[in-house]
């Protein structure tokens, strides 16, 4: 029997969409009862706005659904900003899609925005115009960081659910069963993985970085975290450097 750990309860965790009766029915009163104490906690804690980044395959959709799931707030990812900025590509249009995935009810309690800002430039304007909006603008960034090799071992054995964007790995993550999704059992594949691509996206991140932590450090907001460890213990250092001071 395939788990159904993950599943959104009532509504689509992602799209926000009410779930059909049948497929609540589905689901055991234990794990039922488990997610209401999981959203019951969730009551309890802080808003927070958070922005993950960090280089290519270093982990930030991983930590960023975590922190998702961890805060009970919403998940945007650049890739999402690049989507919606219809007609093309800029820093205002990518602000502005933003501020309309940020008047979904799911981010009512905040966001954690995934790979974005990139610039600092970005992150300056994205700030100014969550103010002028009377939006709560960021108020952590967590920086992941690992050595190179380790970015390309992670890139190399990836494995993607497509219709979900559920991530998978043949070595740290694997599949329950080998290259099926172990919620749906549908067929995983494996994103297309370029060296030189890899080493460009690399080394434009470390050039825009340099600023982009500077303006955070400025704000008192920046936050290094070592994702070199395994899933869960990153996962608990990224949770720990949200704490209030």
């Amino acid at each position: 029997r395939r788990c159904s750990r993950g599943r959104g309860w009532g509504r689509d965790a992602m799209s926000g969409r009410l779930l059909p009766p049948e497929d609540l029915e589905t689901v055991s009163t234990a794990e039922l009862l488990n997610e209401l104490k999981r959203r019951h906690y969730l009551l309890s804690r802080p808003p927070a706005r958070v922005a993950v980044l960090g280089p290519p395959c270093v982990g930030k959709r991983t930590q960023a659904e975590a922190l998702r799931r961890g805060f009970g707030i919403c998940r945007i990812s650049g890739a999402d900003l690049l989507h919606s900025a219809e007609g093309g590509v800029s820093d205002e249009r990518a602000i502005s899609a933003l501020t309309t995935l940020l008047d979904r009810p799911q981010c009512r309690r905040g966001f954690v925005l995934e790979g974005f800002p990139t610039t600092a430039s970005q992150a300056q304007r994205m700030q100014e115009v969550l103010e002028q909006q009377g939006k709560a603008p960021v108020d952590s960034v967590i920086f992941l960081d690992a050595p190179e090799e380790t970015l390309l071992e992670r890139c190399r054995g990836r494995m993607l659910h497509p219709a979900s964007g559920r991530l998978y790995h043949e070595q740290h993550k694997p599949p329950s069963d080998e290259g099926v999704d172990d919620f749906t059992g549908e067929p995983l594949v494996r994103p297309k993985f370029n060296e030189e691509s890899f080493k460009q996206q690399k080394d434009k991140h470390e050039k825009d970085s340099g600023l982009l932590r500077e303006f955070y450090n400025r704000l008192g907001i920046a936050r290094a975290v070592d994702a070199t460890p395994a899933e869960r213990a990153v996962s608990a250092t990224c949770a720990e450097a949200l704490k209030r001071e």
